[in-house]
């Protein structure tokens, strides 16, 4: 097998803990939210109403995917956020939904602002650059790409990624083997070359694998059991400061 060049990570869970947002981070973006509401609208129901309908929506949608592996198309966000909104009976023109959409969905880069450092976490990809090897994402979410990657320059991890692939934007979701063949093309890369790194066996672990990608399964945020799968990943990690060691290994 060739030695690795790339390594490919999930974020949530992953690359930082995927907290719970931030009650300031919500008053402030679903405020804003709100603001783009009223002006275009003349009225809007309250912040907390807001947020019960929409971060609600998206939890339901959430544990649908966790609960199916097999789901997995993915609309745009401006689509859920719509039909949340519609519970409220509000219909949005398009260029107030899409504005509505990206002020709320910078909530998780505010909570990233106030969340502690995570020690040991951007030592860990400088010492994969170090490798010689190439860092890149994949990731289910709600949030582009570009809000992502945001997330992760607020978390000191942005300068060791080159792209980002979210499955709001390709409109696939993981363990669907094209947005992996997308983020390896990207990179220009062969499957098995790259190391795919994650919290979730079937997602991050058995997508990749069916592909030819050897994979890492991260216990750090979640505990997933890898003996509940067929497929076993070439190594499981306890903290992201080990994968430098596991990576090593690889290319030994």
């Amino acid at each position: 097998m060739p030695k690795p060049r790339i390594v490919l990570f999930d974020i949530g869970s992953t690359l930082w803990s995927s907290p719970a947002e931030d009650p300031g981070a919500l008053e402030y973006c679903y405020g804003r939210g709100r603001d783009i509401l009223v002006e275009a609208l003349g009225d809007a129901p309250s912040m907390d109403e807001l947020i019960h309908a929409v971060e609600g929506y998206f939890a339901d949608w959430e544990e649908v995917w966790r609960r199916d592996a097999t789901a997995v198309t993915q609309e745009p966000t401006t689509d859920f956020v719509a039909r949340a909104l519609k519970q409220l009976g509000l219909t949005p023109a398009p260029a107030v939904l899409a504005a509505f959409t990206d002020a709320i969905l910078e909530t998780s880069v505010y909570t990233a602002k106030v969340e502690p450092p995570e020690p040991g976490m951007p030592e860990a990809l400088a010492g994969l650059r170090e490798l010689g090897l190439r860092l890149g994402c994949v990731s289910n979410a709600f949030m582009g790409a570009k809000v992502l990657h945001s997330i992760m320059e607020e978390r000191g991890l942005g300068q060791h990624l080159e792209m980002t692939i979210s499955s709001c934007d390709f409109g696939w979701r993981k363990p669907h083997p094209s947005i992996y063949e997308a983020a390896v093309a990207t990179m220009g890369a062969e499957n098995d070359e790259v190391i795919f790194v994650g919290d979730r066996v079937e997602q991050d672990v058995v997508g990749p694998a069916k592909l030819g990608m050897r994979s890492v399964l991260t216990l750090q945020y979640r505990q997933e059991d890898p003996e509940s799968s067929a497929v076993k990943p070439d190594a499981v990690i306890a903290h992201l400061s080990e994968l430098p060691e596991v990576a090593r290994r690889m290319l030994g």
